[in-house]
């Protein structure tokens, strides 16, 4: 028996089982598949027939993104689980055997995203350039995905080894987040330019240029790289592989000892957020954005992402105020908006802050410790809606306020102060509604899921929810921007109406008695006649 396949067999079966009954999930493999394949077959229809290279820059760019975005998400179901680790490891087998089978586990996930994202674009390109082109452009696209995987593995395993175990929380969240913001920021300046495939700083067009053959810096860089991962991953990690995994359940156990201090509510929030039940529920949503290791790894890589977006429309001056932009109509004020190169990309921005408002949402319904939520089912008038209130509040205080105070200031370095502080106001008061609908949508208690790498669909109905509905947002901002009274005035009913939509399910509908008959209570009156007797 091989001790490498047993372990692997086994971390396959931990991650594909089900949170609830244990049982296998492997349908689950096949659902990633297809919502990547759908991926990949959108981006095959978008090119045609482009040329190779063409779709080697463009295919490779894009499966760089995806794999940012899957392997950071799911690194804590792939590496930081204490207990499933605790459990395997005592399978008998030698550390580098252990390390070859978690490499396995993972080498799985990232070939499912390769598999997915390369598939329809080799396929497209095959048929439009021969069979040759549409091989390597395929295997281009899945080495790009293999090759950010273990970017972002040998990024994370080398700060969790070399870092002190009280630093080691925060700088893999500034690690996740500053890979995630690099790697997108990256893919839309490369978009924007007029001479991407030639960029010589981005993996995508070193890609273009190895199929064109072209011998450029960027290639030496890719094959540099490719020795340093090698070198990394077979000589180096190996024999450290149960360092990784200990100062990895080391660094939760310091979290959970570690002081409560500022966790009181401020007097702002104390007002704001009033009833028993909705209160209780944001502590509980305050506490998980520091100490869950599902929530805490998720929830800043995607709330800073659109502040990364800012900047980035900062740096290519594409963000100017849209203030009276719509003056000659609204048809023309949208247009004008989208053609102009000054204002082009506030339609970037909000398909990006709807995108992560409904990630976060979706963040604040798992927890690794799901299995607690009944504690929930014992607060007065704990419906899941007032809950799911009370920590859309929490999200909405203790991240989107801060970030758009940030992102207020980086608007006044590109307009008028004035009108960068209307912006940022209405794009949190858009954020806040969106989060509020979004959070309501769910049935059950927050913090009440745990966490899944295979759930496809919150990765990409956000996205396809978010481009349409940035649409119909970009029109009302047009219109509401025509003075600075009314923007400042739909502002205000965009809060007001979150506000009420939040009083609307605390106050209403009240749980109704149960019409089931009660259950007999035992009386004293049996004991009492028995003593008579």
């Amino acid at each position: 028996m091989n001790p490498v396949r047993t372990l692997a067999a086994a971390q396959l079966r931990a991650d594909l089982r089900h949170a609830r009954s244990g049982k296998r999930g492997a349908g689950r493999l096949a659902t990633t598949v297809i919502a990547y394949g759908f991926s990949g077959l959108v981006l095959a229809l978008s090119l045609g027939d482009a040329p190779a290279s063409s779709a080697m820059f463009v295919g490779g760019s894009f499966a760089i993104v995806l794999a940012a975005f899957g392997v950071v998400g799911s690194y804590d179901e792939l590496m930081g689980r204490p207990r499933d680790n605790a459990w395997l490891a005592t399978l008998p087998a030698t550390e580098a055997q252990h390390y070859a089978a978690r490499l396995a586990g993972v080498g799985v996930y990232v070939a499912l995203m390769a598999v997915g994202i390369a598939t329809p674009v080799g396929v497209g390109t095959g048929l439009a350039h021969g069979p040759t082109l549409g091989v390597l452009v395929g295997l281009g696209i899945a080495g790009a995905t293999a090759w950010t995987a273990l970017l972002i593995l040998a990024t994370l395993w080398g700060l969790t080894l070399s870092l002190p175990v009280g630093a080691l929380r925060a700088a893999l969240s500034i690690a996740r987040t500053v890979l995630i913001a690099a790697l997108v920021l990256g893919f839309q300046f490369v978009g924007s330019s007029q001479v991407s495939l030639a960029a010589p700083w981005w993996p995508g067009a070193w890609l273009a240029d190895a199929l064109d053959g072209r011998p450029t810096w960027g290639l030496a860089v890719l094959l540099g790289s490719l020795v340093a991962f090698a070198v990394s991953f077979t000589a180096i990690f190996p024999a450290r592989y149960f360092q990784v995994l200990r100062r990895l359940a080391d660094g939760l156990r310091s979290e959970g000892r570690r002081s409560r201090i500022g966790r009181q509510m401020t007097a702002p929030e104390r007002w704001a957020v009033r009833r028993g039940a909705v209160r209780a529920a944001y502590g509980f949503a305050t506490a998980a954005f520091a100490d869950d290791r599902l929530v805490r790894g998720r929830l800043w890589p995607a709330a800073l992402l659109p502040v990364g977006f800012v900047a980035f429309g900062w740096f290519n001056d594409g963000l100017q105020s849209l203030v009276g932009a719509g003056r000659y109509g609204i048809a023309t004020g949208v247009l004008g908006v989208l053609q102009d190169p000054g204002t082009q990309f506030h339609l970037s921005v909000l398909v990006v802050l709807l995108f992560c408002v409904q990630t976060l949402v979706q963040t604040l319904q798992t927890s690794d410790d799901a299995a607690a939520s009944w504690v929930f089912g014992t607060l007065p008038d704990a419906r899941p809606r007032v809950v799911q209130l009370g920590a859309q509040k929490a999200l909405a205080w203790r991240v989107l306020f801060p970030l758009h105070v940030g992102i207020a200031v980086l608007l006044t370095f590109m307009m008028p102060a004035a009108d960068g502080v209307l912006h940022a106001a209405f794009w949190f008061a858009t954020a806040v509604f969106g989060a509020r609908v979004t959070a309501l949508g769910y049935g059950a208690p927050p913090f009440s899921r745990p966490g899944d790498k295979f759930d496809a669909a919150s990765r990409f109905l956000p996205l396809l929810v978010s481009i349409p509905t940035a649409i119909g947002l970009l029109v009302l901002q047009t219109w509401a921007f025509v003075t600075v009274g009314r923007a400042a005035s739909v502002t205000l009913a965009l809060l007001a109406t979150s506000a009420l939509l939040g009083e609307v399910v605390v106050r209403w509908p009240r749980r109704r008695p149960s019409s089931r008959p009660e259950p007999l209570q035992p009386t004293a009156a049996p004991a009492a006649e028995a003593r008579a007797a």
